[in-house]
């Protein structure tokens, strides 16, 4: 799995945050997250391109991971919940 998160970027990122938040992503992700500032999430999406860059931490998509599978657990129990009631 090690190798697997390290192909992960910011165009992933973007594609899970927006899954989970919608439109207010960013925000809604680092408040998810518990990171202190919201520009954290900026600066992974925008320092690809700069030298230093040093990635996603894989910590973070743990995390993201246990978010994405958590909500498709509430998905699929509102689904179940609302075909039983017809």
């Amino acid at each position: 799995m090690e190798n697997e998160l390290q192909k992960l970027g910011p165009d992933e990122l973007a594609i899970a945050g927006q899954v989970l938040f919608g439109d207010r992503w960013q925000t809604e992700l680092s408040k998810a997250l518990g990171l202190s500032d919201p520009r954290r999430i900026r600066q992974w999406l925008s320092d690809k391109e700069k030298s230093n860059y040093r990635g996603i931490p894989k910590g973070i998509w743990e995390d993201i991971f246990k978010l994405l599978e958590e909500r498709g657990e509430e998905i699929r129990k509102t689904l179940i919940f609302l075909k039983n009631r017809n």
